[in-house]
């Protein structure tokens, strides 16, 4: 089947997909995603809130502001309001979402109460599901732009090929939500197994150490499961070489994931005015994406990320990364990072 090069030569889908947001304890950044919505070239027919329940009595106030904001902007625009009425946390409460309106759709457009959409968001993320309805190899599209900065000079089309993708501005079909079955996984599911043994090129590395902290600190990552999960199936997600979405939600008080202030590469290439058009014309990862990285380019990685490693993961690299070069440098991080390997077995922690 051949691939269509120009979005604006793809229909769109009709029905159009729900809208999906989740939302729970900051108004004040949802407020902006409403007005953005509200200025959309393209309307959506349907969109879904799903609202978190409380922890506390203090989530409980800033829930019903939550709520009363919602209420008042269903006045123009066609939301569908679903309170949850207990806390199931940021994951279950995507996956719960997503689960339940993927039974019954074909697909769904997702956004976070931090992500203001330009106005094209809408339009462009349901052409993409059209374009791309019938190539199974292609498990999400996206309105965020994640490559490497290395890799940023030499992208070529609006829309790239990628191994890694974010949430922010996001859209996803029924049967590539439900054949990694989230619902039903453990936490830190790692269909690789062990964080070591997932494959590290230029943007997988990232992956790779996003999995290292979250099984660490016994935390999950809806997102990081499901890139691990496309990635072990071997299929890619479509990307754009510019946001079309502003995150807004670093800093922010009620902020879980991101505490601190908001880093240069957040949205260093948001364009309000990115209208995006032209279609990559294979599915083929870029070579500069394929490529693993050398194994001192990954110690580096790791270093800089603060990672150890355990008995099990420095056998892995060594036998992975055979050059003596490799193996010193591992060798080095092993013994570099021996105390912490020794606070965390006192401490009962995992290793």
């Amino acid at each position: 089947m051949d691939l269509p090069t120009q979005l604006d030569q793809v229909s769109l889908p009709d029905p159009l997909p729900p809208l999906v947001l989740t939302v729970f304890t900051r108004p004040d950044l949802l407020e902006g995603v409403l007005e953005g919505l509200l200025q959309q070239s393209l309307k959506p027919q349907q969109i879904i809130v799903y609202v978190d329940g409380p922890r506390h009595d203090r989530d409980a106030n800033l829930i019903q502001g939550t709520l009363a904001l919602l209420h008042r902007f269903a006045e123009v625009l066609p939301l569908d309001i679903r309170p949850r009425f207990q806390n199931l946390g940021c994951d279950q409460n995507v996956i719960q979402a997503f689960t339940e309106v993927l039974a019954t759709h074909e697909a769904l457009v997702y956004l976070e109460d931090d992500d203001l959409p330009n106005p094209y968001f809408y339009d462009r993320l349901c052409r993409l599901l059209q374009a791309y309805r019938h190539h199974p190899q292609v498990f999400s599209v996206s309105a965020y732009a994640s490559f490497p900065e290395a890799v940023q000079p030499k992208l070529t089309w609006d829309f790239e090929v990628s191994h890694r993708v974010f949430s922010w501005g996001f859209a996803i079909w029924a049967d590539r939500w439900q054949s990694i079955d989230l619902i039903h996984k453990p936490k830190q599911f790692n269909p690789f197994g062990e964080f070591f043994k997932i494959p590290a090129t230029v943007q997988t590395k990232m992956t790779l150490t996003n999995q290292f902290w979250l099984e660490k600190n016994g935390k999950t990552d809806w997102v990081i499961t499901l890139t691990l999960a496309a990635l072990y199936q071997k299929r890619i997600h479509i990307i754009p070489q510019f946001s079309f979405v502003y995150n807004t939600g670093f800093g922010h008080p009620e902020s879980e994931t991101y505490r601190g202030a908001a880093g240069n590469w957040v949205n260093s290439r948001y364009d309000q005015n990115f209208c995006p058009q032209t279609l990559p014309p294979t599915l083929d990862l870029r070579e500069e994406l394929q490529q693993q990285i050398t194994g001192i380019d990954l110690v580096k990685h790791l270093q800089k990320r603060g990672v150890w490693l355990n008995g099990s993961a420095l056998i892995y690299f060594l036998r992975r990364y055979p050059d003596m070069g490799s193996m010193v440098a591992f060798l080095g991080l092993f013994f570099q990072r021996l105390p912490v390997l020794f606070r965390r077995w006192r401490g009962g922690l995992p290793l």
